[in-house]
C-alpha cells in the first residue's frame, strides 16, 4: 500500500487529505468534521492536546491554550501557563495528530509522502520551522505553496491553458491571501502574492458576535459582560458554545437570507440577516478583494488576461466576497463545494504532477519544494551551501541548524536546492534571486509579515564552504566599481542608455538598461533579476527590497552599523558606509565567487525600506555590467 498525506495547516483550522495507492484524494474526517482546529493546549503534566480536545481543555485554564500556533511561528517559543514550548513542537503536535488520523483511515500504514502547504510568501525561516516539525512523520516531505495547490485542484475541472495565469483568493480562518499563479506545462508557479495576516474568518465571527451582543445586551448588561469576559468554568463553557453558534450562523447566512442565534438565559435568541452581516463586513472584505487587484498588478498582467479567479477558504462562501471580487476584476470568480478543503486536496495533485520534484533536505526524510515563485537562477550564480547559525540569537530556539552544503526550501521555490533563489535560508530572511547572497536582509520583509525580534536578526549570515566564496563574490563587485569610480568618476565614462522599459513592481522602480531584459524574480521576496540579451552568461543584476523595523532616515547610523556588523562577521571585505555610485549615496561591499565572477552590492536606505542592488560580472564583462549597474542605481527610485 502507498499512502500519501497532505496537511493544510491553517491559522485557525487544519485539513487533512489522503490518497491511497494512487487513488483520488479524499478528505479525512476528524471528530466528525472535515476540519480540525489548529489549536493546542499544554497540560501541566506536559501532555499536548490538539484540536477540539484543546478547545475543551481551554475552558479549564485558558493560559495554557494557543488557538493559532501558525500565527506565532516567528516567535520561536510559546509561554503556555508556566511552561515554555518551542513553536516547532506546537506545530509538530498538530501535524502528528493529522498524520495519525490519516493513518487511521489507511489501517495504520506508514506515510510514504507527506505534503505540507504554506503561504506563498513564507521564506526559508518559516519553512525551516515547518520542516523541523515534520521530521520523522513520513519517508518524504514535500512543500507546496497554498495558491499552487488551489490552482492545481481547480484546474482539474476548469481549463487553464499552458502559460495562462489565474488569481487565487484564500479567505481562511485567520488570514486572507491573494496570489496570481501561472501554469507552465504540468506545474504552476506563483507570480505575485499579497496578504493580510490580521483578518480572516475568525474576525468575521467576532464581528458577528459583537453585533449579536448589541442586539441583546441591554436586557442584562452585567450578564452579558459575565458571558463574554467571565472567568468561571461555567462562563467559559457557555462562551464556547455561543461562539460555535455564531460561527454556524455565519455559515447559514451564506445560504439563507436570515437565521437565529440561540442565546443562553436570560437573553432571547438573536435574529440576524445576511444584510446585517454584509453591512458589518463590507469594509474588510473590500480590502480583501483589493488584495486580488494588487496581486494582479504585481504580476504585471491585467485582469482581462486572467483565465480565472478561484475562491478558497471557508469564508469565501459569503456571497459578498464573490461580488466584490467581480467588481474589482471584472471576472466572475469560481468556487467549489467545501472550499476549505480545496488546498489539502490540491496539494496531493500538485506534488504528483510537478516535474521539478527533486532534491532533498538533510534529516530523516527528503523535503521538496513544489510550485513556488520562479527561480531566478542562471549561469554565474553558483549555489552556495546552507549557512549554519553560529551565534546566539541565530534561528529559532530549539531549531536544529541545517548542515553546511545542503539546500532548503525557501517559500515554496522549486528546484533541487533552493539556495540558488534564497541562498541564505537562515534568519537572514529574503535574499536576491540567482544565488546572490543577501546584503542586509531583514526577517519579516514579506508583505504583512510580523517583524522578527532584533535578537534573532542576521542580515548577512555566516556561510560555509562554497557559500562563503559566493558571499565574497557579492561583496567583490562593489570593489571593482569603486575602483572604477576612483579612476573614472561617478559615471562609467560612457552615457548609460535606457531600454525605455521601467520595472515598478514593488516599492521601488528603475529603468532597464538598453540590451537588458528581466529574466526572473521572486514576488514573495520582492526581487527582480535582469540579464543582458543573448545570455546565458555570467552577467546579471539583482534588485531586492527589504522592510526595516525602524526608520533608517532617523536611525541611519543604526542601519549601517547593523549591516557592517553582519558583513564583517561574514568575512566580507571593502565595506564602505558612505560612498557614491550612480549619483546616489550608497553603502557598498564586495564578494568574490569561486567561479571567477564578482558581485558588488549597493545598498540604499529610505525610511523603513532597504533596497539592495547586486551586480555580477566576470573579468571580460565588467565594463558592460558596470555601465548597466550605473543605469539601474542612477534611475532607482524607492517609493515605499
Amino acid at each position: 500500500m502507498t499512502l500519501r498525506v497532505a496537511i493544510d495547516f491553517g491559522t485557525s483550522s487544519t485539513c487533512v487529505a489522503v490518497a491511497v495507492d494512487g487513488r483520488e484524494p479524499e478528505v479525512v474526517v476528524v471528530d466528525g468534521q472535515p476540519l480540525v482546529p489548529s489549536a493546542i493546549y499544554l497540560a501541566p503534566d506536559g501532555t499536548l492536546f490538539v484540536g477540539h480536545e484543546a478547545e475543551r481543555q481551554a475552558a479549564v485554564d485558558p493560559s495554557r491554550f494557543e488557538p493559532h500556533p501558525k500565527r506565532r511561528i516567528d516567535e520561536g517559543e510559546l509561554l503556555l501557563g508556566t511552561s515554555v514550548l518551542p513553536v516547532a513542537d506546537a506545530i509538530r503536535a498538530v501535524l502528528t495528530r493529522s498524520v495519525g488520523e490519516a493513518r487511521r483511515v489507511a489501517g495504520g500504514a506508514p506515510v510514504d509522502q507527506l505534503v505540507l502547504t504554506h503561504p506563498a510568501d513564507w521564506g526559508a525561516i518559516r519553512t525551516q520551522v515547518l520542516h523541523r516539525a515534520a521530521q520523522g512523520l513520513a519517508a518524504e516531505v514535500v512543500l507546496v505553496p497554498e495558491p499552487v495547490a488551489a490552482a492545481v485542484f481547480h484546474s482539474a475541472g476548469h481549463t487553464v491553458p499552458d502559460g495562462a495565469a489565474v488569481a487565487v483568493l484564500d479567505l481562511g480562518g485567520g488570514t486572507v491571501d491573494a496570489s496570481v499563479v501561472r501554469r507552465q506545462g504540468a506545474s504552476f508557479e506563483v507570480l505575485a502574492t499579497r496578504g493580510d495576516p490580521t483578518f480572516g474568518g475568525a474576525d468575521i465571527d467576532q464581528i458577528l458576535l459583537d453585533h449579536v451582543g448589541g442586539l441583546v445586551m441591554d436586557i442584562d448588561p452585567e450578564a452579558w459582560r459575565k458571558l463574554i469576559e467571565g472567568r468561571e468554568l461555567s462562563d467559559r463553557r457557555r462562551r464556547r458554545v455561543l461562539r460555535q453558534d455564531v460561527r454556524g450562523a455565519k455559515e447559514t447566512l451564506s445560504r439563507h437570507a436570515y437565521t437565529d442565534v440561540p442565546m443562553p438565559p436570560p437573553f432571547p435568541d438573536a435574529h440576524v440577516t445576511r444584510d446585517d452581516l454584509e453591512r458589518l463586513i463590507a469594509q474588510p472584505l473590500s480590502r480583501a478583494a483589493e488584495l486580488v487587484s494588487a496581486a494582479i498588478r504585481d504580476a504585471r498582467i491585467t485582469p482581462a488576461q486572467l483565465a480565472a479567479v478561484f475562491l478558497v477558504g471557508g469564508s469565501s462562501r459569503i456571497p459578498l466576497v464573490a461580488r466584490l471580487v467581480h467588481e474589482r476584476t471584472g471576472v466572475v470568480p469560481t468556487t467549489l463545494d467545501q472550499p476549505e478543503t480545496v488546498v489539502a486536496r490540491g496539494a496531493l495533485r500538485a506534488a504528483t504532477r510537478d516535474p521539478h520534484r527533486t532534491g532533498a533536505l538533510p534529516g530523516p526524510q527528503p523535503v521538496t519544494p513544489v510550485g513556488g515563485l520562479p527561480t531566478a537562477t542562471g549561469p554565474g550564480f553558483p549555489q552556495p551551501p546552507m549557512s549554519t547559525p553560529t551565534a546566539a540569537g541565530d534561528g529559532f530556539p530549539g531549531a536544529e541548524p541545517f548542515p553546511p552544503g545542503t539546500g532548503t526550501p525557501a517559500g515554496g521555490l522549486d528546484g533541487p536546492t533552493v539556495v540558488m533563489s534564497a541562498p541564505f535560508p537562515s534568519p537572514a530572511g529574503p535574499t536576491p534571486p540567482g544565488g546572490l547572497p543577501t546584503p542586509g536582509a531583514l526577517p519579516g520583509a514579506l508583505p504583512g509579515a510580523e517583524p522578527v525580534p532584533a535578537s534573532r536578526r542576521n542580515r548577512v549570515p555566516l556561510l560555509a564552504g562554497g557559500a562563503a566564496l559566493l558571499v565574497v563574490a557579492v561583496v567583490a563587485l562593489g570593489v571593482f566599481l569603486l575602483n572604477q569610480n576612483d579612476s573614472e568618476g561617478t559615471g562609467s565614462g560612457k552615457e548609460s542608455r535606457s531600454s525605455g522599459q521601467q520595472i515598478a513592481q514593488y516599492d521601488y522602480r528603475f529603468d532597464v538598461p538598453e540590451g537588458w531584459n528581466q529574466t526572473g524574480g521572486d514576488a514573495a521576496q520582492r526581487k527582480v533579476r535582469i540579464e543582458p540579451e543573448g545570455g546565458p552568461g555570467s552577467a546579471a543584476i539583482v534588485v531586492q527590497e527589504f522592510k526595516l523595523v525602524y526608520d533608517s532616515d532617523q536611525s541611519r547610523d543604526r542601519a549601517v552599523r547593523e549591516l557592517r556588523t553582519q558583513v564583517e562577521n561574514a568575512g566580507f571585505r571593502d565595506f564602505q558606509a558612505e560612498t557614491s555610485f550612480g549619483g546616489k549615496d550608497v553603502v557598498h561591499y564586495r564578494q568574490d565567487n569561486s567561479d571567477g565572477t564578482t558581485v558588488d552590492w549597493y545598498v540604499l536606505f529610505r525610511g523603513t525600506t532597504q533596497v539592495s542592488v547586486g551586480c555580477q560580472y566576470d573579468r571580460d564583462g565588467r565594463s558592460d555590467v558596470y555601465e548597466a549597474c550605473d543605469q539601474v542605481v542612477r534611475s532607482l527610485d524607492v517609493t515605499g
